[in-house]
């Protein structure tokens, strides 16, 4: 994962994008039982083709591939700035003046209710999810990340690999996700997570 400053060139860009897709796709190829995998970028048709031929558009990155342009543009010419794109966010500060945001994570179920609100120290934020979802499946995911590509490849194959897997993943990733058994989060969020006051009967 590289932050928005370690970036280089568009290819560049392009690049790591296709990296944070292909290990999310290796991920739910593993919960499928088959193997999917990303084979090459057609810029002509703007998709990824995979190796079985199926293409998946190249708009399910656009939303974090553009946050990340914005957040370059701004370059050091604010102090800080909250991005949003669709409901991702990805926040800029001046190293010099760290600080913070709280994003609130929508209910799936009632948009008007938050599950939950976290605070955004930099990077970015995205959240997937789905209403009615079964029981013991996920019914929102929240990652926590870099930048915004790797929060927005994250978070729908975290939204389908479940919760368990989730909060246990490997990447290094912050996440607070929402199941029947409540809402859970990754340790290092402990003091960044706030759940809403109990109503009243």
């Amino acid at each position: 994962m590289m932050s928005a400053a370690a970036w280089g060139t568009d290819s560049t860009r392009v690049a790591r994008a296709l990296e944070a897709a292909h290990d999310s796709v290796d991920h739910i190829d593993a919960l499928v039982q088959r193997r999917v995998g990303i084979a090459a970028l057609d810029s002509v048709r703007r998709e990824i083709r995979r190796g079985t031929g199926v293409a998946l558009a190249g708009d399910s990155i656009a939303p974090g591939y553009a946050l990340e342009r914005a957040a370059l543009a701004l370059g050091n010419d604010v102090d800080s700035a909250l991005l949003d794109l669709g409901g991702q966010y990805r926040w800029v500060a001046a190293a010099a003046r760290p600080t913070h945001r709280t994003v609130g994570i929508p209910d799936p179920d009632n948009t008007l209710r938050m599950l939950a609100s976290v605070e955004l120290h930099g990077g970015s934020v995205r959240t997937q999810s789905q209403r009615n979802a079964p029981r013991g499946a996920a019914r929102s995911v929240t990652v926590l990340a870099p930048d915004a590509l790797t929060a927005n490849a994250w978070a729908a194959t975290f939204l389908a690999l479940g919760c368990d897997r989730a909060l246990t993943n490997r990447e290094g990733l912050s996440v607070v996700c929402a199941d029947s058994a409540g809402v859970r989060w990754t340790s290092e969020l402990q003091n960044r997570v706030s759940l809403p006051a109990a109503r009243g009967p």
